[in-house]
């Protein structure tokens, strides 16, 4: 009842599969909740590049397909914050100038009690697994890539607070340069049409 899970993923498309088992760690009565991280308009990786005045004149459909991919993302982001905010847990968007979010992994921690901003790891003795690897925790590394993951579970005995140390500074870095999904106000997308369909492609194929 008092675990929690945070996922990082940099192209955020939670499968139903994966979606249920994070929900299973939301616990509105204790602390344990499912916190997710990926990436924001600003420094996803298919942002789009700043153009010359020639470029923006002549667009072809290859690179308003890109251009939207974005802001289908984000659809994907608003889609699986309502699962994950309903077992009090957070989406947070990475947003930092001049900076790339690629970043992938799974926190586990327990009995984390600290109540202050909980998707921090406040205890770094409570993480009690991470993994680390290739996995975008989508569903193409779910279901077409073969990924390569190694998982870390730490014990009492083990004398290991240096790593819990590190791989908690890795995620509370990431966290100071974020923001929670729900503060953020999604446009009204004039290629509505073209980023449905996007989102159908990439709901199978990333």
């Amino acid at each position: 009842q008092n675990m929690s899970v945070r996922l990082s993923s940099a192209y955020l498309n939670l499968t139903p599969r994966l979606r249920s088992v994070l929900t299973m760690f939301g616990n509105k009565r204790g602390v344990g909740a499912p916190y997710v991280l990926t990436a924001g308009a600003m420094s996803h990786g298919f942002a789009p590049k700043k153009q010359t005045k020639s470029k923006q004149n002549n667009v072809g459909i290859v690179d308003k397909i890109k251009s939207s991919i974005p802001e289908a993302f984000l659809t994907l982001v608003k889609e699986a914050s309502q699962s994950i905010i309903a077992c009090g847990g957070k989406v947070l968007l990475y947003e930092r100038q001049g900076w790339t979010f690629h970043a992938k992994g799974v926190w586990i921690t327990a009995n984390d009690t600290n109540t202050s901003r909980r998707e921090l790891i406040h205890d770094p003795t409570s993480v009690v697994s991470t993994i680390i690897g290739s996995g975008n925790y989508g569903a193409r590394s779910e279901d077409l890539d073969v990924e390569s993951n190694c998982v870390i579970v730490f014990n009492e005995q083990s004398e290991s607070e240096p790593i819990q140390q590190s791989v908690a500074n890795d995620w509370n870095n990431m966290c100071e340069h974020s923001t929670v999904s729900g503060d953020l106000e999604f446009r009204d997308n004039v290629n509505n049409n073209l980023t449905t369909i996007v989102v159908q492609f990439m709901k199978k194929f990333l």
